[in-house]
């Protein structure tokens, strides 16, 4: 993990190949169970995973919906590499308001695991949380993909 001027790199092991990482990243119905830090649950996803396409996931906590993320794709190499401009939303967020860019690379690197780098730059001065509070965020999200990834392959 590097969370450096505006920009936080996280790389992240998983247990499950590839093809089953990726459609966790673009499947609205996996999204919403996984991609949010641990005291968060998804709520709702929608996804169009082509360049132009948008995306968004809504978190809550305790019941209350407190906000989440929207995206608009600007490259998408199926099983490789995701490019997304990204903003928060809630968190006293306006809409419209910044936009960072995220970048999800995927590589094999053995039979069933796959090496998930995620890279959230353009952060600006102070993202929700700030600069630590998106790298815990991510990380915690990634440790949620990476068990749900995995549970995925058992049943």
């Amino acid at each position: 993990m590097t969370a450096t001027g505006d920009s936080v790199h996280i790389v992240k092991e998983v247990g499950a190949p590839v093809d089953r990482v990726y459609r966790a990243f673009v499947d609205p119905e996996q999204l919403v169970r996984w991609m949010h830090p641990d005291q968060f649950q998804g709520i709702s996803a929608e996804n169009d995973p082509r360049v132009g396409g948008r995306g968004e996931l809504r978190h809550s906590e305790n019941g209350v919906e407190v906000g989440g993320f929207d995206w608009e794709y600007l490259e998408v190499v199926e099983n490789s590499r995701l490019v997304m401009d990204w903003q928060f939303r809630g968190f006293g967020q306006a809409p419209g308001g910044r936009r960072s860019r995220m970048t999800i690379e995927l590589r094999a690197i053995e039979p069933g695991r796959t090496e998930v780098s995620l890279t959230h730059d353009r952060l600006g001065e102070a993202p929700p949380g700030g600069h630590l509070g998106v790298n815990t965020g991510w990380t915690q999200a990634l440790d949620s993909l990476a068990r749900y990834v995995t549970s995925q392959g058992e049943e």
